[in-house]
C-alpha cells in the first residue's frame, strides 16, 4: 500500500520528443529532381517564345514632298513583293511636306543603305503608256529601288517625287545637253542612237543664269563608248511637212511615243577622246546633214569585233528506213584562238552528237577555207587544232583571253556568212550571274538571240575587247563558258 503523504516525481523533461524543424522549399529541391526538370521545361519553353517572335526588322523614315493618299498600313514593295510596311504618316513642322515611318521586314534590311530611292505609286495615264492602275482603286504602295548592299547603313531618306526615269545603273555616263530652247524634250524622253534606245532624259530646267536650257540625260552602260567629243546631238519630235507641187504632200513623224514625249538623238561623226561624267554637248534643233555621211563612215564601237569563225559540218547517214544514203550539212560558229605556234579553233560539244547518226568515218568539222579541224574533244566546249595557220587577221591572240573572268559588260559578236562583215549584240553585267558547279559558267538571265545565229560565238569584254569566253544556248538558256583554262592546259601551247 502507497503512503498517501509520499511525494510523486516528476517527469524528467529530457524524456519529451523534440520535434524536427526543416525549410521545406529547400528541402523539396534538394530532394526531388521533378522539380529540376519543371525548371528546364519552363526555361526552353521560354526560349522557344522568345525564338519564334518575329524580330522587328529595320526602321527607316522617308521624306516625301506628297503624300498622294498613302496611310499606315501600306506596303513597301520591291519587284512585285511586299518588303515592308507603313507603320504611321505625319506632316513635318513646318507643314510643308511628310514623313513616312516604314518598318522593313527582316529580309529586306539590306535595303537600308546609302543610294536606296523610294517613291509613291499611283495612277499615270499618258499617250507614251499607263503605269500603276492598280491604285486607282486600291491601296497606294512604295516601291524601291535599292542601292549597293555595300554602302553604308541609313535610316533617313529623301523621297522621290516621281518614279525614276532610269534604272540606278551607276555604270552608265550622264552627260548635260545645252540648248537655246527646250525642243519638246522632257523628262522621261529617250535617247536615240539610229532608232535605238540607249538612254533617257534625267530632267530639263533653265541654266542657272536663265540663258539656256539644261538637259540632264544618262546613255546606258553597254552604250557608253558611244559618247566621245566627237558624239552630236538634236532633238526629235514632232511633225515635218513638206509640200511641192510635183511631189505632192510629204509627212515625216517620229514614233508615237517620241510624238508625245519628245526626245533626243545622237551619232558618233568620227574618233573622238572619251569624255567624263557631267560632260557638256550642245543640243541643236535638227541634224546637219554632215552628221550622217559622216557617222556612216565611221564604226561606233570600241570593241574589237574579231574571233567568230564559220564552221559547217558534214556527214552521211542512212536514208528513211536504211534505204539509201543522203548527206546532210550544219553550219555553226566556233571561237578562233591565235596560240604561240599554231591556231586552235573552240566550238560547241553538242554538234558532236551528230556523229551518232553518222555513217562510219563519214563526219566531218570544216571551216570556211575547207581546213579540216583535226584532234577534237569532247565536252561542253570542244577544242580542235588547224594543222595550217590561216590568215590571223580575224584571230584573237592568247595574250587578249581575259584570265580573270569576271561579270562585266561584254559583246557576243559573230561574222556574216558571204562577207567578211562582223557583228554584235551587247550583253549587260547585271544579266550575268556566275555559276559556281562545274564547269564553272555565266547564267544570262535576259538574252534574246537565237541559237541558230549566236550558239558557239565568242564573248569579248566591252572595255577592253578581250575574250570572256563561249555563248552556248540550250535548252535552260544561254551561258558565257570561260576557256581561259582550256587554253592553257596541256598540249595547247
Amino acid at each position: 500500500m502507497t503512503d498517501s503523504n509520499e511525494t510523486t516525481s516528476s517527469p524528467d523533461p529530457s524524456s519529451y520528443p523534440t520535434a524536427v524543424v526543416a525549410d521545406r522549399s529547400k528541402a523539396m529541391l534538394a530532394g526531388s529532381r521533378l522539380w529540376w526538370l519543371a525548371l528546364a521545361c519552363l526555361i526552353l519553353a521560354v526560349g522557344l517564345v522568345v525564338y519564334s517572335m518575329p524580330s522587328g526588322g529595320t526602321h527607316i523614315q522617308i521624306h516625301f514632298p506628297q503624300g498622294h493618299g498613302l496611310k499606315a498600313e501600306d506596303v513597301v514593295r520591291y519587284r512585285g513583293i511586299d518588303v515592308g510596311v507603313v507603320e504611321s504618316i505625319h506632316l513635318t513642322d513646318d507643314m510643308d511636306a511628310v514623313d513616312v515611318h516604314v518598318q522593313l521586314f527582316p529580309t529586306a534590311k539590306r535595303l537600308a543603305v546609302e543610294g536606296t530611292r523610294f517613291w509613291i505609286v499611283r495612277p499615270k495615264l499618258s499617250i507614251s503608256g499607263v503605269s500603276g492602275l492598280e491604285t486607282a482603286v486600291g491601296h497606294k504602295y512604295i516601291e524601291v529601288q535599292p542601292g549597293d548592299p555595300e554602302q553604308s547603313r541609313k535610316r533617313h531618306f529623301d523621297g522621290l517625287a516621281n518614279a525614276p526615269v532610269d534604272d540606278g545603273d551607276a555604270e552608265g555616263i550622264e552627260i548635260l545637253l545645252q540648248a537655246d530652247a527646250r525642243h519638246s524634250v522632257n523628262v522621261g524622253s529617250a535617247i536615240h542612237f539610229r532608232g535605238v534606245d540607249v538612254g533617257s532624259i534625267l530632267s530639263v530646267q533653265l541654266s542657272p543664269d536663265a540663258r539656256l536650257v539644261e538637259v540632264r540625260g544618262k546613255v546606258e552602260a553597254p552604250y557608253r563608248s558611244l559618247v566621245t567629243t566627237e558624239t552630236k546631238f538634236w532633238a526629235t519630235g514632232g511633225v515635218d511637212f513638206d509640200f511641192s507641187l510635183t511631189k505632192g504632200l510629204k509627212l515625216e513623224t517620229e514614233s508615237l511615243d517620241t510624238l508625245a514625249r519628245g526626245g533626243v538623238s545622237m551619232l558618233v561623226t568620227g574618233d573622238g577622246q572619251p569624255v567624263e561624267p557631267g560632260h557638256a554637248f550642245p543640243l541643236a534643233a535638227a541634224p546637219d546633214p554632215a552628221w550622217a555621211e559622216a557617222a556612216n563612215n565611221y564604226r561606233a564601237t570600241s570593241v574589237d569585233l574579231r574571233g567568230a569563225i564559220n564552221l559547217t559540218a558534214s556527214w552521211t547517214e542512212s536514208g528513211l528506213l536504211g534505204i539509201g544514203k543522203r548527206t546532210r550539212s550544219e553550219r555553226f560558229s566556233g571561237v578562233g584562238v591565235k596560240l604561240i605556234d599554231c591556231a586552235v579553233v573552240v566550238y560547241p560539244a553538242d554538234l558532236l552528237k551528230v556523229k551518232e547518226n553518222a555513217l562510219d568515218d563519214s563526219f566531218s568539222i570544216q571551216t570556211e577555207a575547207g581546213e579540216p579541224l583535226l584532234n577534237a574533244s569532247s565536252g561542253e566546249q570542244a577544242l580542235a587544232t588547224l594543222s595550217e595557220i590561216p590568215d590571223t587577221t580575224g584571230l584573237i591572240l592568247l595574250s587578249d583571253v581575259a584570265k580573270d573572268a569576271q561579270p562585266a559588260n561584254c559583246t557576243a559578236v559573230r561574222k556574216s556568212l558571204d562577207k567578211n562583215v562582223y557583228h554584235h549584240l551587247p550583253i549587260k553585267a547585271a544579266h550575268l550571274k556566275w555559276n559556281a558547279e562545274k564547269p564553272s559558267h555565266f547564267a544570262i538571265s535576259e538574252f534574246t538571240g537565237d541559237r541558230a545565229v549566236w550558239h558557239g560565238t565568242p564573248v569579248l569584254r566591252s572595255a577592253d575587247s578581250r575574250l570572256i569566253g563561249i555563248l552556248l544556248i540550250d535548252d535552260s538558256g544561254a551561258k558565257i563558258l570561260p576557256i581561259s583554262d582550256m587554253l592553257n592546259a596541256p598540249g595547247t601551247q
